[in-house]
């Protein structure tokens, strides 16, 4: 018995050695500065890893030229309420979601946030960006991680990217706390964007 409890406890301690050992560095040592004032879309990273999907996508397939599209940034429970965009707004515009997982830990990053990701957007067709190393969320200079809150920015005719709103919805979103109403409420500064 005593030999079981021996490798259990070396099990534990060699995993927590390795998990250790193989950590990145936490995206917040890689923050880039960037003047908000004078964002493009060819500041935005080449390429995207899309939730949900296998291969990466190119930057000029997803902000089509010449056109405008909404790019709304979130983290757990604010996305829980921005994918229902449609659902309670007209849209007459592209609309892209960020999944701000950046600052979380590696290891959550990968074996849990992914399927959770996919969950959430299982029910739309609207593309959410999975910013696994922080590259969008740093060309956006968005600071702000909090898990209830959203950052809205619309990108111009022109290529120009201008932040456009702020939000926050109710803790507890992704669980199901908010009603209908209050996830209308909560989205209600980005109605204006839509067209």
């Amino acid at each position: 018995m005593k030999n079981i409890l021996k490798l259990i406890v070396l099990g534990i301690i060699a995993f927590g050695i390795i998990v250790y050992a193989t950590a990145e560095k936490p995206a917040s040592d890689k923050q880039v500065v960037v003047n908000s004032s004078s964002l493009k879309v060819e500041n935005l990273p080449q390429e995207f890893e899309l939730v949900g999907k296998d291969t990466k996508i190119a930057r000029d397939e997803l902000f089509e030229e010449k056109a405008k599209t909404l790019i709304v940034v979130g983290n757990h429970d604010s996305l829980a309420v921005v994918k229902d965009l449609p659902k309670f707004y007209e849209m007459d515009i592209a609309y892209v979601m960020v999944a701000n997982i950046s600052s979380a830990p590696w290891f959550v990053k990968k074996m849990f946030i992914p399927s959770k990701l996919e969950e959430l957007n299982a029910e739309t067709n609207i593309p959410m960006i999975y910013d696994f190393e922080g590259n969008m969320v740093n060309a956006l200079a968005v600071t702000d991680n909090a898990k209830t809150s959203y950052i809205a920015y619309l990108v111009n005719e022109d290529g120009s990217i201008l932040e456009v709103a702020k939000g926050n919805v109710k803790e507890g979103a992704l669980d199901g706390t908010m009603s209908e109403e209050e996830k209308k409420q909560a989205l209600a500064p980005l109605a204006a964007y839509l067209k």
